[in-house]
């Protein structure tokens, strides 16, 4: 039986994602962590010695296409820090927290400053945790669905106080194609979006 010919590495698309990302100030490492992979994929697949996976490639012809836009990214930042209700901004896979608004800081009892930038993954309550978990089989990371109601327990004391019943998680993109959450805090039940 003969084998099936091996397909060569894709080079024009290699060379195009080079030029994107650079035209697009994004480092290797940065556009690694939004994808989920290591800088020494990325720097591969530019190389043209290795393919994306189809998920991956999917994901960076979205990125490549979308009109970067940071007046959005700020509008956004700008409604979460000024929202009046308990809400604050992660990058989707690692956690990272972005903003928080003020009543999301007075329930946290801290400024989020010090936060900026760090996983908020230690904080996680057993539910938090459970919700992460159902993800992947919602198609959360494939884009089958964009949000998620779950309840969950309160905490009062370290390593953070948590004050909601509810928690609503809505994803969306910013401007250099970073998959973020917004998360929402409840008392009660909120409507069905």
């Amino acid at each position: 039986m003969k084998a099936l010919p091996r397909t060569a590495p894709d080079q024009d698309f290699g060379r195009l994602l080079r030029h994107w990302r650079r035209t697009s100030d994004i480092k290797q490492s940065r556009l690694a962590d939004i994808l989920g992979v290591t800088q020494a994929t990325v720097s591969r697949w530019e190389n043209g010695t290795q393919h994306p996976a189809p998920l991956q490639h999917d994901l960076i012809r979205q990125m490549m296409t979308r009109k970067r836009n940071f007046r959005l990214d700020h509008a956004v930042k700008r409604l979460v820090t000024h929202s009046s209700q308990r809400v604050h901004l992660i990058e989707d896979r690692s956690h990272r927290l972005l903003c928080a608004s003020n009543p999301r800081e007075q329930e946290w009892q801290r400024d989020s400053t010090a936060l900026i930038g760090t996983s908020l993954w230690r904080f996680a309550t057993p539910e938090i945790a459970s919700a992460e978990k159902s993800l992947h089989g919602m198609g959360w990371h494939e884009d089958q669905t964009d949000h998620l109601t779950f309840e969950t327990s309160r905490r009062d004391g370290d390593p953070m106080r948590i004050t909601d019943t509810y928690i609503l998680w809505e994803r969306f993109f910013l401007s250099d194609g970073t998959a973020v959450r917004l998360t929402t805090g409840f008392d009660q039940a909120p409507k069905q979006i």
